[in-house]
């Protein structure tokens, strides 16, 4: 039987969980000092029951040495894991140094876990962690999804489309969408996604630069009667902002880079003793080899709100290894230069508008997941 000792990390939640479960561990000791919210301990037992049914004993230390050396003494081959950057974890390295138990640490540099002793690589085939484990670590729990990814192939390609077509001027684009949405809001409903237009209202949307644009979104024929091409597509008429996330969630998903990618996620993270949800809303999250981003997409303007929430989302959310990142449609450096700078000297990552002209928007994403991402030079 494998059996671990360890210190609860407070900061760092990947500490927690990470190398038992690499290793495939049957039972934990976390030990700790200072008084932990009870729902902490629970919620790293959920993550580790979701994939073994390891023991888990987390014993609050009143005499260091006593208590520690009798869980040593009375666990054969007792694997310690050095890794969490406390007090505790340098006097438990202290302790056990001199003795024959294994010594590890998780390094979440190289994503891989080490002999202390030597520094040499146990394993580099860490256990990856899912986007619901590292939310559940800090306490929140995904409930909803506000839009539904496209799914069906006819969609998804009208709605790839539709962006491409759009990329240049797409603060416009999203102009025309709510115009659009208006109108056919006060307009006769037809059936089968048809709408019965005004001469007026007809003009209003045939003489808009963006019409010529709008590929096989929705038809006007000669009766006024505006068709969309599917139920899907008018839904998303309703929300401009659903076509940023969903052609975003379609080049990641498709590009098969990532471990895994969740769109429009509602998360709950109020405490047990709250009679109301506290929730928020996350436009995109992005995990590979157990580093997690945080994405908002923005259709257009950006300011300062809009860097300050996902950085918030992160550093409530996350962990040493997430990070924030805003996604835009507009060219950040060149007309926001100061908020770029200000998102730069934040630590959030800016895909914007060039992201998604000179490169595959994916590969940008998977440039911040291995550390070549590169930002623009603001003048």
């Amino acid at each position: 039987m494998n059996k671990i000792l360890t210190v609860y990390d407070d900061v760092d939640p990947l500490n927690n969980v990470i190398s038992a479960l690499t290793l495939g561990i049957d039972e934990i000791f976390y030990v700790y000092h200072h008084d932990v919210p009870k729902r902490n301990f629970e919620n790293i037992k959920t993550v580790i029951n979701r994939y073994c049914d390891a023991k888990t004993h987390f014993i609050r230390l009143t005499d260091d040495e006593k208590q520690m050396r009798e869980i040593i003494e009375n666990n054969k081959d007792l694997i310690i894991d050095v890794g969490g950057a406390k007090y505790l974890s340098l006097f438990l390295f202290e302790m056990t140094s001199v003795l024959d138990n294994k010594l590890i640490y998780y390094d979440d540099d190289e994503n891989c876990i080490k002999d202390y002793r030597s520094h040499s690589v146990i394993t580099d085939k860490v256990f990856k962690l899912q986007i619901e484990d590292v939310l559940t670590l800090r306490g929140g729990e995904i409930q909803s999804t506000m839009h539904k990814p496209v799914t069906d192939k006819e969609t998804r390609e009208t709605l790839l489309r539709v962006v491409e077509k759009n990329i240049d001027t797409y603060p416009a684009f999203t102009r025309f969408i709510t115009k659009v949405n208006t109108i056919i809001n006060s307009s006769k409903y037809l059936g089968f996604n048809t709408y019965k237009l005004t001469e007026s209202d007809r003009n209003a949307i045939a003489s808009d630069n963006t019409y010529k644009n709008i590929e096989d979104l929705f038809t006007i024929d000669d009766k006024d009667r505006l068709r969309f091409k599917n139920r899907k597509l008018r839904e998303m008429v309703a929300v401009s902002g659903a076509f940023l996330e969903n052609y975003l969630y379609i080049k990641l998903t498709e590009s098969g880079l990532f471990d895994d990618v969740k769109m429009s996620t509602v998360i709950d993270f109020a405490e047990d003793n709250f009679r109301y949800p506290v929730r928020c809303e996350i436009d995109c999250l992005i995990i590979k080899d157990n580093r997690l981003l945080f994405v908002s997409c923005k259709s257009s303007k950006v300011d300062t709100e809009a860097l300050n929430e996902i950085y918030v989302h992160n550093h409530r959310f996350g962990n040493v290894l997430s990070v924030p990142v805003l996604c835009v449609f507009e060219e950040l450096d060149r007309k926001y230069p100061s908020t770029y700078a200000k998102g730069e000297e934040l630590g959030i990552f800016l895909v914007d508008r060039s992201s998604f002209v000179e490169n595959d928007v994916s590969e940008v994403f998977a440039s911040i997941l291995d550390g070549t991402y590169i930002y623009d030079e603001v003048y």
